[in-house]
């Protein structure tokens, strides 16, 4: 007899976003930001801003309740707007919160087409779906490559100062590259 492994299905339970976590928004207004700023702070918007002080520190989801309705995850001290929800799961379910809310939101992008649809409400965030499977190795999985992009997306803005501080100093003669 073949057991679930051997035939390719995952076993688990279906539940919703709220069942693993509290959804708060952010209490900030737009103009919280600051260019300079140390912390991330999230907005509607796809980009992340600057801010100089934060409200949280942790792994987290943020879903944008108005504008493009995107999804972000973040690990650290950051700040949100004040219609960003922020869902602040157990690590063990940090992975698969993010893969359900970023479907569930496509989805609702998808459903909306056409007509106008100007904010994502508490309950939406509240009711979507998420299947948990069984197998704790595939949560495991799953928050691993999470946090890999994390680190690589980190690494990446930090290359990215970088390149921001020094190449003004190139173009102006402060510094000099050797051969």
């Amino acid at each position: 007899m073949m057991n679930d492994a051997q035939t390719g299905n995952i076993t688990g339970h279906n539940t919703i976003a709220s069942a693993l976590t509290n959804i708060v928004t952010g209490k900030e207004d737009a103009n919280f930001s600051s260019p300079n700023g140390k912390y991330n702070f999230f907005t509607c918007s796809s980009n992340t801003l600057k801010c100089d002080e934060y409200a949280f520190n942790a792994s987290s989801i943020l879903i944008a309740g108005n504008g493009e309705f995107n999804v972000k995850h973040y690990t650290g001290k950051f700040n949100a707007y004040q219609r960003t929800y922020v869902l602040i799961p157990d690590l063990e379910y940090y992975a698969l919160l993010y893969l359900a809310s970023m479907y569930q939101i496509k989805s609702f992008k998808s459903a909306a087409s056409g007509s106008i649809v100007k904010f994502i409400t508490k309950g939406d965030i509240e009711n979507i779906p998420v299947f948990i499977p069984d197998n704790k190795a595939i949560l495991n999985k799953f928050n691993c490559l999470l946090m890999l992009q994390e680190q690589y997306q980190k690494e990446s803005d930090e290359l990215a100062s970088i390149r921001d501080w020094l190449l003004p100093m190139l173009m102006n003669g402060q510094a000099a590259i050797e051969d």
